[in-house]
């Protein structure tokens, strides 16, 4: 019988070593952010906007917002940096920001411009609780207006930039997809340029909605120039992250009139070629496409078919030197072409670095595209309406 009180006295002794939460924070004392956007004021400080789903509208139909129906607010703090502006929060809120939601991280065009996004981001990077996959976007005009825009189908604003993003690159491929670790290898490779997706407002009726479209340049942290939606297009086939779009394509006789074929896969290498102390690099690109609108041409022999995939092929050879002469007269190597460099010779491009985008400016590019047909869909290879 003594044992077992021995026992009892060892275990009640064991519970007084156990840890207490006295210090946790309740759901009702964190503020769940979904997204933030990042201005720059007249006086050069930081002005953060954080936009925190509100509980107390509940989630009122599963479709989105709509007017009069937020389940969210926005937040405007402005400190000299970041981490201060962050830490004013529970200042207007009376809760403690908690960043595992965050769904985007919107930033003004002359925010990135004037200051660099690698000192100011330093907060989401270093920070445990924001994750890796929140996008990054840069805005035309002010970030903080695109958290005030009614969400279309999302329940916040946050996580319907958020979904623009990331669709407008899967199905559209008019800007690239971008988030915070993508980010972070971009920046810390070899060259260190880094590309986001550029977003701008379209004017419907009585209504201003975001849209996606084109790829900003960012080179030692700092918005140097963007590129329009055709060219990142392009810029995205080069890097072989096409994952599927449409190429309209002039007519012969006459360019106005144009033809549309949907390629539906497409596979793109980089090959550097080290030469005494030049640079040419050689672009093939496999596509596999189907026709979708015929207005000027016949594929219903193998002959026409083989002379509309050549003038294809020659179409986006051009379009694709186009966009490299773009990103040359910037000097703005985008597709980790010094990282090739570098894995294939590490000795010279040791000696190529401090110069490199000059060297980029000066390199030769050489364009191989094959094109192969694979269905001309339900019709005979015509124009829809020819006799």
């Amino acid at each position: 019988m003594s044992m077992n009180k021995l026992k009892i006295a060892a275990y009640l002794s064991l519970l007084l070593l156990l840890t207490g939460c006295w210090d946790n924070l309740e759901l009702i004392n964190r503020a769940f952010v979904m997204g933030v956007a990042l201005d720059e004021t007249e006086k050069g400080k930081v002005q953060l906007t954080t936009q925190a789903y509100n509980p107390s509208r509940g989630v009122q139909g599963e479709g989105g917002g709509g007017q009069g129906s937020q389940n969210y607010i926005n937040i405007r703090t402005t400190e000299d940096s970041v981490n201060e502006a962050v830490r004013d929060i529970p200042r207007h809120i009376g809760r403690k920001a908690q960043w595992g939601h965050l769904y985007v991280i919107v930033i003004s065009e002359e925010f990135a411009r004037n200051q660099g996004l690698e000192e100011v981001l330093a907060f989401f990077f270093r920070d445990h609780e924001p994750r890796l996959t929140a996008s990054v976007v840069i805005t035309k005009g002010k970030a903080a207006d695109f958290l005030e825009m009614e969400p279309l189908m999302e329940i916040t604003t946050g996580q319907q930039l958020s979904e623009n993003e990331e669709m407008s690159h899967k199905y559209s491929q008019k800007t690239i997809d971008s988030n915070l670790l993508k980010l972070a290898i971009q920046t810390r490779n070899q060259v260190g340029n880094g590309l986001l997706p550029y977003f701008h407002k379209i004017e419907h009726a009585s209504e201003t909605s975001p849209t996606v479209a084109g790829i900003t340049l960012l080179k030692k942290g700092k918005m140097v120039g963007n590129l329009p939606t055709e060219k990142a297009e392009r810029l995205l086939l080069i890097r072989d992250e096409y994952q599927g779009g449409m190429i309209q394509l002039p007519c012969k006789n006459d360019p106005s009139t144009i033809e549309v074929i949907e390629i539906v896969s497409a596979e793109t290498s980089l090959k550097p070629i080290i030469k005494d102390d030049s640079l040419t690099v050689k672009v093939s690109s496999e596509i596999e496409a189907v026709l979708q609108q015929l207005t000027c041409s016949k594929t219903d022999s193998p002959e026409a078919e083989k002379e509309l995939e050549k003038r294809l092929e020659q179409y986006i050879e051009k379009e694709l030197e186009k966009t490299i002469n773009v990103l040359q007269e910037k000097q703005f190597d985008a597709m980790d072409l010094g990282d090739k460099v570098y894995a294939k010779n590490p000795s010279v491009w040791k000696r190529w670095k401090k110069d490199w985008d000059q060297r980029f400016a000066d390199s030769e590019f050489e364009f191989d595209v094959q094109i192969r047909i694979t269905s001309s869909g339900t019709s005979s290879g015509k124009p829809w309406f020819s006799e």
